[in-house]
């Protein structure tokens, strides 16, 4: 069943929004400098014992982050591919295109038609 939301019911959404989209934007950084760390240590010849931890921190990261873009999906909205701290929700027909969008930081949604950013 496709989630619906009119103007009222999609700016109620923004406290939710912007938990789960902080949620995404520290686990990405996290997910980020992990892997950095992970192929500095790959790249010495001899295993580190903190490699392991890394690995572990990362594939727990992946899978919270993976955790939280699913609690979008099952409130009907997507993450913006264009612009990753943007959301994506679906209007009165249940359509992305015809809903709202929101990024973090903002304090109302706003149609995605009035969107001069698209």
């Amino acid at each position: 069943m496709k989630k619906t939301y009119n103007y009222k019911a999609a700016d109620e959404l923004i406290p939710l929004l912007r938990s789960i989209q902080r949620e995404v934007r520290e686990r990405r950084e996290e997910i980020l400098r992990l892997e950095s760390s992970s192929r500095v240590f790959k790249r010495r010849a001899t295993q580190h014992p903190r490699l392991v931890a890394i690995e572990a921190e990362l594939m727990t990261h992946r899978r919270e982050l993976r955790m939280a873009e699913r609690e979008l999906q099952r409130l009907g909205c997507a993450l913006d591919g264009e612009r990753p701290f943007r959301v994506l929700i679906p209007g009165n027909d249940g359509a992305i295109e015809h809903g709202f969008a929101w990024d973090l930081g903002d304090t109302r949604v706003h149609t995605i038609i009035e969107d001069p950013a698209r």
